[in-house]
């Protein structure tokens, strides 16, 4: 708690604390804003990375090939580049998902046409029509391959707008963040404002800038480190409750660029109201005494 000296009323003092922790919360709010915006970002471009991760591609093959060759080809395939991960589904397991599908055992009625098959996932760079399209045909090139199935249209819809939806979600962050930032520098402004005569009184009497623009930029420091302490604690408050109701989205698994994210938001904290307090005690350094009641 800051320390008065004792020639100030208790009014006056409660007054200034009032106003240092105004100035505090409002920095806490504007980076809890900003580090809200940045999650979303973040949890956005994760989410849809997962979703391409969730296309999957079967490879079929005839019914007359041994699961042994089907095996083999798995292990060839899997050390591709574009590959993520590679699965066997037995032809048991085809046979049952098709039972459940149609309902009922057909193989009471005809021979199983079905056989194991190779189930693909590709990296996330890959999930998109062209390279899908290209990866198809490099597969279908072995001759014990029947057929190479994927989600065509969920691709295409994936694909055409994950660029679009993430610009479009930067966008609106920085757009959003520029509006925070504004806030919170004209309110270290207006509070370096008030004390414009007691700056200029300073350097009459023979202050050097330094010397008054020392505690100011101390003051920015201490309300910075303060204000982007107490935005961590609500931000991590709000990521364990968005984590408890939306998992999917608020997914944990990331948590070294959680801690990041979070560091970044104390250091722009830090850094910001320093270099705005600078800035504006710097401006009633160098102001003409006329211009001070402007």
């Amino acid at each position: 708690m800051a320390k008065y000296p004792d020639t100030i009323d208790r009014i006056t003092k409660a007054r200034l604390r009032l106003s240092a922790f105004g100035s505090v919360l409002s920095i806490a709010l504007t980076m809890f804003f900003v580090g809200i915006l940045g999650f979303f970002a973040f949890f956005s471009t994760q989410y849809l990375k997962n979703l391409s991760k969730n296309i999957e591609i079967e490879v079929l093959f005839y019914s007359d090939v041994k699961e042994a060759d089907i095996i083999a080809l798995e292990q060839q395939v899997k050390v591709k580049p574009y590959i993520a991960a590679s699965r066997v589904s037995s032809r048991e397991d085809n046979t049952r998902e098709a039972i459940k599908i149609i309902g009922s055992n057909y193989t009471e009625v005809i021979p199983n046409p079905l056989n194991a098959s190779i189930i693909i996932s590709v990296t996330p760079e890959y999930a998109n029509t062209d390279s899908l399209a290209k990866i198809s045909k490099e597969i279908k090139r072995n001759e014990i391959v029947q057929d190479v199935d994927y989600p065509d249209f969920i691709v295409k819809k994936v694909s055409n707008n994950f660029q679009k939806i993430q610009w479009v979600i930067l966008g609106i962050c920085a757009v959003f963040m520029f509006i925070t930032m504004l806030l919170i520098a004209n309110c270290i402004r207006l509070n370096i404002y008030a004390k414009r005569f007691n700056i200029k009184s300073m350097l009459l009497v023979g202050a050097t800038p330094k010397f008054v623009r020392k505690p100011f930029i101390t003051k920015g420091l201490i309300q910075g480190i303060w204000g982007g302490i107490i935005a961590i604690m609500l931000l991590a408050t709000a990521l364990f409750f968005g984590n408890k109701s939306a998992p999917e989205f608020v997914d944990f698994s990331q948590m070294l660029y959680i801690a990041i994210i979070l560091g970044g938001i104390l250091l722009l904290s830090i850094l910001f109201t320093v270099i705005i307090s600078a800035i504006s005690v710097n401006r009633y350094i160098r102001i003409k005494d006329e211009r001070l009641y402007l």
